[in-house]
């Protein structure tokens, strides 16, 4: 028995599937089966009952579990201890943030890591989704929050929550077009952002089912400024729910009835995902978004208001 297989078995444990397990921890399916079966051949008992949807701790499993991350994390502060006589230096952990850091909750992540690991210096750096691969290999962060899910090699995408999305039309245009006017909606002057934007992706997608795309006419990469131009009138654009109804809200634009969401997602090099701190950092933001059932309520409410409009 060693540690990397109980890193498997923690990493199967905490995804209850083995093809995402696979994935943070950089292996293949078959490497990572094999490891849980040769433990499980090493304990004479299963730790997993294999379902259609995903794997299941088994009673036996459930009750190894506690152990085998205590075994894991004395491992480390041992490998941590042993650095810290070496080199007096604080562990860093870097992470991106790709929108506003209130939205993003910047605050309660510092707070809920400061608890967790207070030898550890959380730091936040403004990054983009696009640039947020280039900037975990070069090393420049250790994590970055970013909206859709990429599929870079490398580069594992973890789901921390749905955002949804509301179309925002300058006041001077909100007549021109009735509701389910895709076609009119398009002709519109559209302000974009780069290209393979999520927030993009997820309006093409739902134009592409009548036959049309925006009419770009206007581009930055900066939300607030994105927001500042539709409150100018110069174009229509899609926005975070919150920017686009403070919009609607302030008189500036009209909302377009449907609501569309994009996934939020926390970004680390494949592989890392169970090494500490940064497994703590994911422990901390689930902690933080799931308790915030606001934020998933908002979302699911925007979408069911919207259907029934549509």
């Amino acid at each position: 028995m060693n540690l990397r297989k109980l890193e498997c078995f923690l990493a199967i444990a905490f995804e209850g599937n083995l093809t995402r397990a696979a994935e943070t921890l950089f292996l293949s399916q078959s490497a990572l089966s094999g490891q849980i079966k040769q433990l499980e051949e090493e304990l004479e008992f299963p730790l997993f009952e294999r379902r259609a949807r995903g794997m299941s701790l088994t009673s036996e499993g459930e009750t190894l579990l506690p152990y085998a991350r205590s075994a894991i994390q004395a491992m480390e502060e041992f490998r941590a201890r042993a650095s810290s006589l070496r080199s007096a230096e604080t562990a860093r952990l870097v992470v991106g943030l790709n929108t506003d850091p209130v939205f993003l909750r910047m605050a309660d992540l510092s707070r809920n890591m400061r608890t967790a690991m207070p030898d550890v210096r959380l730091s936040f750096i403004v990054s983009q989704s696009r640039f947020t691969a280039d900037a975990l290999r070069s090393g420049e962060m250790n994590a970055g929050f970013r909206f859709g899910m990429w599929g870079e090699k490398g580069v594992h995408d973890e789901y921390v929550a749905p955002v949804a999305l509301r179309i925002a039309i300058p006041i001077r245009w909100a007549g021109e077009v009735e509701a389910g006017d895709w076609k009119g909606l398009a002709a519109l002057p559209w302000i974009h952002s780069f290209r393979g934007c999520p927030f993009h992706m997820a309006v093409r997608e739902r134009m592409s089912a009548h036959g049309v795309e925006p009419n770009q006419v206007e581009q930055t990469q900066d939300e607030n400024i994105m927001r500042e131009l539709v409150a100018e009138g110069l174009g229509v654009a899609v926005l975070r729910l919150g920017d686009a109804e403070r919009l609607a809200n302030a008189g500036l634009a009209e909302l377009w009835p449907e609501t569309l969401q994009v996934p939020l997602c926390l970004s680390y090099l494949a592989g890392a995902g169970y090494s500490s701190p940064l497994r703590e950092l994911r422990d901390v933001v689930r902690t933080v978004w799931n308790s915030d059932e606001a934020l998933l309520a908002e979302a699911t409410d925007a979408v069911r208001e919207s259907a029934a409009q549509l």
